[in-house]
């Protein structure tokens, strides 16, 4: 498809783009989704443009047929258009609109762009440290990403937007063990399987299973220092702007929670609709509203 000046797109075109992204993020967003709801509608329309790019770049590196890579370089060159103020569809149009609503920074799209090359050709962390950059750049962007959309890109929201992206991540690696390692990816740094004498091969034996337990604790622990860092930056005077942060964290941390009670890890832990709208409407009130 040939792309077109963003100046050119005809309303119709645009409110179809809109409805596309929005039909990505109920689909696909899980927990994201429930925290996007109580965003003002143009903010939400924003929020579901970005989360369908940065949902396409997901799939494109857990594609697994060999063509991750020309995927990839293919939604690159649909942001080059974006920052171009250009389009080539409706994933482009709804973020190019975006991005000239709201401006994006570029460096934090080719970090998160760099933490997918990673997915594709790294399948395994030294140390943690090694895992850190990881989660920065697939995580932590996302953060940042947003601050823009909320109306709260300061120096203090972007570190709290970094540590609570690292912690959220670090929270979806322990709960994805099982389903990781089925697609060939152990993420817990080798450093730290070593420490705990647990061999890659025998992570869900059921002899290794006290190990198991006890590293899933030490990452945990290690989750929830991020989570403690990001609210030591928490910018109380944008608490408004920024509860829909604080929805995902809770959310995440509730998910956290769960894991760190769980008796086996070869499961995926998931709260409930019910669950992450309480989540929601228990962090608005805490907030004072929106």
């Amino acid at each position: 498809m040939l792309d077109k000046s963003l100046d050119d797109a005809e309303p119709r075109e645009l409110e179809e783009a809109w409805k596309y992204c929005a039909g990505i993020a109920r689909r696909a967003a899980g927990n994201f989704y429930y925290a996007f709801l109580f965003l003002p509608r143009e903010l939400r329309r924003g929020i579901y443009a970005l989360y369908a790019f940065l949902r396409a770049g997901d799939d494109a590196a857990d594609n697994g047929d060999g063509g991750s890579r020309q995927l990839l370089k293919k939604l690159r060159r649909g942001l080059d258009l974006v920052f171009a103020g250009r389009y080539c569809d409706r994933l482009t149009l709804a973020l190019a609109h975006t991005h000239r609503r709201f401006v994006f920074p570029r460096e934090h799209f080719d970090e998160m762009f760099r933490g997918l090359q990673m997915d594709l050709s790294v399948k395994r962390y030294p140390t943690f440290e090694d895992l850190r950059l990881y989660c920065y750049r697939v995580a932590s962007t996302v953060g940042l990403l947003c601050l823009p959309i909320f109306g709260a890109d300061t120096p203090e929201a972007r570190c709290y937007a970094e540590n609570l992206g690292i912690g959220m991540q670090l929270t979806n690696i322990l709960r994805d063990l099982w389903e990781d390692l089925q697609r060939g990816r152990i993420y817990l740094p080798a450093e730290d399987l070593n420490r705990f004498e647990l061999h890659e091969s025998e992570i869900f034996a059921a002899s290794q299973a006290s190990k198991l337990r006890d590293l899933v604790l030490w990452e945990a622990r290690r989750a929830e220092h991020f989570f403690r860092e990001a609210e030591k930056w928490f910018p109380a005077d944008l608490k408004a702007k920024l509860a829909v942060a604080q929805i995902m964290g809770a959310i995440y941390k509730t998910i956290l929670d769960k894991i760190i009670a769980a008796e086996r890890f070869d499961r995926c832990i998931e709260l409930n609709r019910r669950e992450k709208l309480n989540i929601g409407y228990r962090v608005v009130s805490e907030l004072g509203g929106l």
